[in-house]
């Protein structure tokens, strides 16, 4: 038996071109005003006539084509905080960043009022502040920005922005800044980001610095930014390795920064060999020959164990997930992978592993860029336009290059490390090879035809409000999870047949409670079913409305994105699990998507 409910949206609003065109016939522009090149729009917006819930719509709008005269508009409006909401300010702040950082286009007139933002009231918007002043480089907030990356009670947010802002604005104070931070701070993470940053003023000195600090962490400590500031440079890797050399790193932690090496997709042979001495690790394999895959390929079909070898590839220091796709809940990287068994033999299955730059399709080979700063930035092109090139890397981060910067561009590599397989026993190779050539064929691993959830979010720090109260205040619910931003959520992605594997997300063997969130697109408004299978207790609710206690239920729908959102109470039982599934109705006029991707 099915339990229905409804979410019902307001009424349509009338469209933005409808305001636009309606406000372009009543405003004509002055002679008297600057040049503009989004006259009309610009006329609109100050014209008071533009309704509140229509302004952050236009001023993006404004910022995404209009020039310095049309900009300083709009910065003159975020100065004054009674001019703007706080959507808008939000959105200003952003569409100016952007604006100088991709199309080098920044406010006219003196910029010295951006600084009065960084000790504004509100903390979302200090945070924009840094980035936007770095950005219109203005040079005077660099004191101001050193009081920020120097005081250890600043949040931690802001202090890693203001010591980015520090990065991009250089010069001697912003240099003697992250050289004391990178040697005297209380937190390794920001004597690690120090380090990073000093790599654009002196690669060597960074590189030394950074082999003193590697000497005494710990494996847990996130190296992803530092061994990025080095990738990111023409001989940084070389300068890195040469450093550490000289120093003598625990056996763990050259074990973490070697795997955090090839999560990134980068196997440097010089920074290779070093780290794999300091864990005791064999050096990368060559490319095997073809009686070798021959003979591996037998031992797959006799001993490699799919089952196992999913877990293999789910493995957080293998980074498959982060690059590949199953059943459309992963990585963008590299090929989606949910078919590939069922259409590609054993062998260039093994082979793609093995070697994952014998045979890249078009699509997958890496674009290295050379940047006028020094920087060698490299990923698979997502587009590209008069302006800018957006890329994505090996983590799976949107990288908006401005073409105005690039002075080179050559074709990569696979993004697949070569020797990524040197992690792995024999057993583990066999199983992770067996996973991924019964993809797509008959049986346990088929493509699935059932829409279920497959990329589920976790809230990363939840509110106390919501894990200490049985059934959270709705109030609760609006505040602590639909307001948050993607950063406040963590990718996690079910099995092959839709299972979430619960005991991942459990701390130790204690009783954990966590908030997941799964979101689908509807496209047309209608009656969806919802599915629900978990050996926990659970909570529901559709957006913020609370969903019925039953396991299936309808709910009807209109257009836009919505989420299943569960609180669950993960106990100490073996093998927890969870399954959502979204279906469609007999007669009912729904279609929607559920949302995959990273």
């Amino acid at each position: 038996m099915f339990c229905r409910f409804s979410l019902m949206n307001s009424l349509p609003r009338p469209s933005l071109i409808t305001v636009l065109v309606v406000g372009c016939l009543i405003n004509q522009a002055s002679a008297e005003d600057p040049p503009s090149v989004v006259g009309p729009l610009l006329k609109l917006y100050r014209s008071g006539k533009l309704p509140k819930e229509r302004q952050p719509a236009v001023i993006e709008m404004i910022c995404a084509r209009g020039n310095e005269h049309d900009l300083r508009v709009v910065l003159d409006k975020l100065i004054e905080p009674a001019a703007m909401t706080a959507e808008s300010r939000q959105k200003a702040i952003a569409g100016l960043t952007d604006a100088a950082g991709t199309r080098k286009v920044k406010p006219a007139g003196d910029l010295l009022d951006l600084a009065k933002l960084l000790s504004d009231d509100d903390p979302n918007l200090r945070l924009g502040a840094v980035q936007l002043v770095a950005a219109c480089h203005v040079i005077q907030a660099t004191p101001a920005l050193k009081k920020l990356a120097l005081d250890e009670n600043t949040v931690q947010d802001l202090r890693r922005a203001a010591i980015n802002g520090l990065v991009t604005l250089g010069g001697d104070t912003a240099r003697e800044t992250l050289a004391e931070l990178a040697q005297k701070s209380d937190s390794t993470q920001i004597r690690l980001q120090a380090a990073a940053g000093l790599v654009g003023f002196d690669v060597k000195v960074a590189a030394n610095q950074s082999a003193k600090i590697l000497m005494s962490v710990t494996p847990q400590e996130d190296f992803i930014p530092l061994l990025e500031s080095f990738f990111d440079r023409k001989e940084g890797s070389q300068e890195l390795a040469a450093s550490l050399k000289t120093v003598k790193l625990s056996i763990d932690v050259a074990k973490r920064l070697l795997r955090t090496m090839y999560g990134m997709g980068r196997s440097d042979a010089e920074l290779s060999s070093v780290l794999s001495d300091a864990a005791g690790i064999a050096a990368d394999a060559h490319p095997p020959k073809p009686e070798e895959v021959a003979a591996l390929v037998q031992e797959v079909s006799e001993k490699g164990d799919p089952s196992r070898g999913e877990r293999i590839f789910r493995r957080a220091d293998l980074s498959c997930m982060r690059c590949h796709s199953v059943s459309r809940a992963g990585g963008q990287v590299g090929p989606e992978l949910s078919a590939v068994g069922g259409t590609s033999p054993l062998d260039y299955v093994a082979n793609s592993i093995l070697n994952p730059n014998l045979a890249v399709k078009e699509q997958y080979v890496t674009r290295m860029f050379e940047l006028s700063d020094g920087k060698v930035l490299s990923g698979v092109v997502v587009d590209r336009d008069d302006s800018r090139v957006r890329i994505r890397d090996a983590l799976g981060k949107l990288v908006i290059i401005p073409k105005a910067d690039i002075e080179e561009e050559t074709a990569g590599v696979s993004m697949m490390p070569q020797g990524l397989t040197k992690f792995l026993t024999h057993d583990e190779l066999l199983d992770l090879i067996r996973f991924v050539s019964e993809l797509g064929k008959p049986g346990d691993y088929a493509v699935q035809t059932t829409p279920r959830i497959q990329r589920w979010q976790l809230l990363v720090n939840p509110a106390k409000e919501l894990i200490a109260e049985e059934v959270p205040h709705l109030e609760h619910l609006r505040q602590y999870v639909a307001s948050l931003g993607p950063d406040s959520w963590s990718s996690r992605y079910a099995r092959v047949a839709g299972i979430l594997p619960l005991e991942e997300l459990r701390q130790g063997d204690k009783r954990t409670v966590v908030i997941l969130r799964g979101e689908f697109e509807v496209k047309e408004a209608g009656v969806v079913d919802v599915h629900l299978e978990t050996t926990e207790r659970y909570q529901a609710w559709i957006d913020t409305e609370p969903a019925p206690s039953t396991p299936d239920f309808e709910v009807t729908l209109q257009p836009g994105r919505h989420a299943l959102v569960l609180r669950v109470e993960i106990s100490n039982r073996p093998n927890p699990e969870l399954r959502a599934a979204i279906t469609h109705p007999a007669g009912s006029s729904a279609r929607f998507e559920i949302i995959g991707g990273p």
